[in-house]
C-alpha cells in the first residue's frame, strides 16, 4: 500500500526535476545582451598616437560592435584591431567610409567595428556621400547586424562639426533635423537602429544651456531617448592653451527610439580614472589614444 503511495510522489518529483532541467536550458541558450560601443580615435593615427595603447582601450571597451570616428588610416586601424582581438578572443573587422568632411589632417573616416565572432554584417552603407557633405548632414555609416540566433541590429556611426561658435551650433542643429528625419525610413527597413557617435553636443553639460535645450526638445518631440544624456563626461579639452587647465565635455552618445532598452551608459578610460574632473595637468593618454573616451552600453532583448 506504501508503494502505491510512493509510486505518485516519485512521478511528480521527476516531473519537476525534467520541468527545472527544461528550464535551466533555454536559460543557457538564451542570448547574452549586446553591448554597444562608440569611440572617437582622435585622428587615428598622429605622431604620438600609441597603438597598443588604443588596442588596449578597445579590448576594455569589450563591445560586441561599437561606431568609431576619426580613422585616418584604415590599414593600420584593421592592425590595431587585429591587436584587440587577439587581447579579448574576438574577431573585429570593420567597415568604413570617407567622411564627407574634410580636415586639415586629411581625409577621415567613421565606421562600425563589429565581433565576427557573434554578429554577420548584413549590409553597410554611407549615409551621406561625396567629398562634401550635403547641406545639413554629417558623416555617417550604417551597419546591419545580426546574431546567430537571428536578432538584427542596425548600428549608425555619426560624427556631427564640431565647435563653440554659434554657426557651428546652427550646423549640428541642421545635422540633428537630417538625422531624426531619416530615422524613421531607417526603421521601417531594418528594424531596431540604434545612432552612436561624436555628436559634439558642446554646452550640454551646462544646465538650460541652448544646445541642450534644443536636443532635449528633438529627443522628446521624435520620441527617441539619449541615455547618455546623464554621463558626467566623454572627453577632455584645454580651453585656452596658455592655461594649465583641462575641462570635460559630453560630447559622445547613443540614440535610439524609446521602444529600445538600454542599460545603464558607462564611460571608460581616463574619463573614468579622473571622475571627470577638471585637470590642472594634462589627462593621461589624451595624446597617445584620443581626446575622447570610450563609452559603453548594453542593449537589453
Amino acid at each position: 500500500m506504501q508503494d502505491r503511495r510512493r509510486r505518485p510522489r516519485r512521478r511528480r518529483v521527476w516531473l519537476w526535476v525534467l520541468l527545472v532541467a527544461i528550464a535551466l536550458l533555454l536559460w543557457c541558450r538564451r542570448e547574452a545582451p549586446l553591448v554597444l560601443g562608440t569611440f572617437n580615435i582622435q585622428t587615428f593615427p598622429h605622431g604620438d598616437t600609441d597603438s597598443d595603447a588604443v588596442a588596449a582601450a578597445i579590448a576594455e571597451l569589450g563591445a560586441d560592435a561599437f561606431a568609431v570616428q576619426e580613422i585616418r588610416d584604415p590599414g593600420k586601424f584593421s592592425a590595431t584591431l587585429d591587436r584587440a582581438s587577439a587581447l579579448t578572443g574576438r574577431r573585429y573587422a570593420a567597415v568604413l567610409t570617407n567622411s564627407c568632411r574634410d580636415n586639415r589632417n586629411g581625409r577621415l573616416h567613421v565606421g562600425v567595428v563589429y565581433d565576427a565572432a557573434r554578429l554577420e554584417l548584413k549590409d553597410h552603407r554611407s549615409l551621406s556621400k561625396g567629398d562634401a557633405c550635403p547641406t545639413g548632414q554629417a558623416p555617417a555609416l550604417l551597419a546591419s547586424l545580426q546574431t546567430s540566433a537571428g536578432r538584427a541590429l542596425t548600428l549608425v556611426s555619426v560624427h556631427f562639426d564640431s565647435g563653440g561658435a554659434k554657426r557651428r551650433f546652427e550646423q549640428r542643429k541642421q545635422q540633428w533635423r537630417w538625422l531624426t528625419s531619416i530615422l524613421p525610413a531607417l526603421r521601417e527597413e531594418f528594424g531596431d537602429v540604434v545612432v552612436a557617435g561624436d555628436f559634439n553636443t558642446t554646452g550640454y553639460l551646462v544646465e538650460n544651456h541652448p544646445e541642450r535645450r534644443f536636443i532635449d526638445e528633438t529627443v522628446e518631440r521624435h520620441a527617441l531617448q539619449l541615455p547618455t544624456g546623464a554621463l558626467g563626461c566623454s572627453e577632455y579639452w584645454q580651453p585656452k592653451k596658455a592655461v594649465e587647465r583641462w575641462e570635460a565635455s559630453l560630447l559622445d552618445h547613443f540614440l535610439g527610439s524609446k521602444e529600445l532598452s538600454f542599460g545603464t551608459p558607462e564611460v571608460l578610460g581616463m574619463c573614468a580614472a579622473l571622475a571627470c574632473e577638471e585637470q590642472t595637468t594634462e589627462p593621461p593618454k589624451l595624446r597617445s589614444v584620443s581626446d575622447h573616451c570610450p563609452v559603453r552600453i548594453v542593449l537589453r532583448d
